[in-house]
């Protein structure tokens, strides 16, 4: 009976690690969702064919710049549509945002709500803002 209790207690922590350590992934395919639900039209571009990507990284992330993407989210149904854009930057991880903000600017921003998972937003929009955090 010990046994079949132990055996039970490891299953059941692997599980909920498993679940812990799922939900600290990839943030930018729920980010394009609620992006996409609202009207936006959604852009991606991979870090490989952006210039301004690779003169934001630090020159040993360069070689690595595939793994970025820059996400771009503009709705044209207004006027003033420009004010409605969003741009995302995609990291590999969040520790990868950490080191190229830096950590105080990192925990500034996600107290703001500009950091979400292994994405950080430019927007001047509100709304913008808030689908981002939500996502």
């Amino acid at each position: 009976m010990k046994k079949f209790l132990r055996g039970l207690m490891v299953v059941l922590t692997v599980i909920v690690l498993a679940t812990c350590f799922a939900g600290c992934g990839d943030k930018s395919g729920a980010i394009k969702r609620a992006f996409e639900k609202e009207g936006y039209e959604v852009t991606v571009i991979n870090g490989a064919d952006s210039e301004q990507l690779k003169n934001w990284l630090a020159e040993d992330k360069v070689d690595e710049i595939g793994k970025y993407e820059v996400i771009t989210c503009t709705k044209s149904d207004s006027i003033l549509s420009a004010l409605d854009t969003a741009v995302i930057f995609k990291c590999p991880s969040k520790d990868e945002v950490i080191e190229n903000m830096g950590e105080d600017a990192y925990n500034k921003a996600v107290e703001s709500g500009y950091v979400n998972g292994n994405c950080f937003l430019f927007s001047l929009s509100n709304k913008s803002l808030e689908i981002f955090k939500n996502a």
